[in-house]
């Protein structure tokens, strides 16, 4: 059985060998795994949404996504149009070259996502989800801790 710390390992190879794999992909569609990623969460947001949201999305700082988005907006892909919500704030909606290379994205994930799937069985994909959600789950309350202080449980 593979020791418990292995488990980090394993995951974290995981998330860059897929983001690899991604950025290969988007390279012929001239795109970054980050400027995907927006468009990705745009794609079903028929009114679009704040910038907050897509930076929240992101998971990156404000003037990250600011380049991000800056990025995705010279590219002609997405517009900043004024919020009916709110006249200080902008929405980030697709354009039609945006709304057509989000679907190749979308279309990308999900190609990738039967290849990597391919050959478990319905068992082993509900197992694999429940634990993959368990330690995302158990990965976003350590934000909440004490920097340095992580309780370790479960280790004996």
């Amino acid at each position: 059985m593979a020791d418990k710390l292995d488990l980090l390992r394993t995951v974290s190879r995981l998330a860059r060998e897929l983001s690899a794999s991604f950025d290969v992909h988007l390279r012929d569609m001239n795109l970054t795994s980050a400027r995907a990623r927006v468009l990705y969460f745009l794609l079903p947001l028929k009114t679009g949404a704040s910038q907050a949201d897509v930076t929240q999305h992101l998971g990156v700082e404000h003037p990250t996504a600011v380049r991000i988005l800056d990025g995705v907006e010279t590219l002609g892909y997405i517009q900043r149009v004024p919020s009916d919500e709110d006249r200080r704030a902008k929405k980030i909606v697709l354009t039609a070259a945006g709304q057509a290379i989000a679907e190749k994205v979308s279309k990308l994930l999900s190609d990738m996502n039967a290849q990597l799937i391919a050959e478990l069985d319905e068992a082993e994909m509900e197992i694999a989800n429940r634990v993959l959600l368990q330690i995302l789950a158990r990965t976003q309350a350590l934000r909440c801790t004490v920097p340095g202080q992580i309780e370790p449980r479960g280790l004996s």
